[in-house]
């Protein structure tokens, strides 16, 4: 593949990654030509062979994670919960490790189930999106899955469930850290760890009594099954605190200046379950 940086500003072109080929323009001019291009007329835009690798990939890994450390594994309880919803059941999260996990482990039977900032990495975004799925889908079942770091980001946003008593569910993934700076210092900076130490967390459940949510810790794996039936059985905005390890990592990712060929597939063998 080829890659072709089309921008306005000369400064941004080849800021972080060197194009193939970088063109300062307006990106309608550029469209334009390239729309009236007749080499497009003749270029292969037939993927179905690769379409038909990624779904057969889709398929075999799945489920595939490992879990090297004892205690609630996040994936396994998102696969766990996703399994359970109804099908009308929206999905909100913030920004981190647990944002890529509902991405790799919650099923979806619809469109605009899943809302999430994506790139954008908005920390906080996953509350106040989850109150606008509420207000606009009264029927549905809405989860905010978050992180100990992105919720603290929003929480004033607790009082409004309470007064418009929403029915949301908060799923709470804590960690104790900013997991997925934690994961990138360990990988890329030799374990020079920096402001990722959230051990001095406000008690999430007490803090969800404050604001007159109803709350719950979870702490082991023997306690996961019945968490997720207390949640799903709430009629009032609740919380469900699950602390889990902060040496949890993701997989795969790809690192910084990387195409996906070299991404990296985790420390330990994965196991299928």
């Amino acid at each position: 593949a080829k890659v072709i940086h089309i921008d306005v500003d000369a400064s941004e072109l080849a800021k972080l990654r060197q194009p193939h080929l970088a063109i300062q323009c307006d990106l309608a001019v550029a469209l334009e030509h390239l729309n009236s291009s007749k080499q497009l007329e003749t270029a292969s835009l037939h993927h179905d062979a690769w379409r038909e690798n990624c779904r057969q990939q889709k398929q075999q890994h799945a489920w595939q994670y490992n879990n090297p450390a004892a205690g609630i594994y996040a994936p396994r309880l998102l696969r766990d919960i996703s399994a359970r919803c109804p099908d009308n059941t929206i999905f909100t999260c913030d920004v981190g490790q647990h944002q890529m996990w509902v991405a790799q482990h919650c099923q979806f039977s619809s469109p605009r189930h899943h809302l999430s900032s994506g790139g954008l990495g908005t920390m906080g975004f996953g509350l106040p999106a989850a109150i606008g799925a509420m207000v606009a889908c009264p029927e549905a079942t809405v989860i905010n899955v978050t992180g100990d770091g992105s919720f603290a980001m929003n929480v004033q946003e607790l009082m409004t469930l309470k007064r418009y008593q929403l029915p949301l569910k908060i799923l709470l993934i804590d960690n104790q850290s900013l997991g997925m700076v934690r994961q990138w210092q360990h990988l890329f900076f030799k374990d020079r760890f920096s402001e990722i130490d959230l051990s001095d967390n406000p008690d999430f459940v007490t803090l969800g009594h404050a604001f007159g949510l109803a709350a719950k810790r979870i702490e082991s794996a023997e306690q996961e099954s019945a968490g997720i039936d207390w949640l799903l059985a709430q009629t009032e905005p609740s919380l469900l605190q699950v602390c889990i390890s902060n040496q949890e990592n993701v997989w795969p990712l790809v690192p910084p200046g990387s195409g996906n060929h070299e991404m990296l597939k985790g420390e330990h063998q994965n196991e299928k379950n």
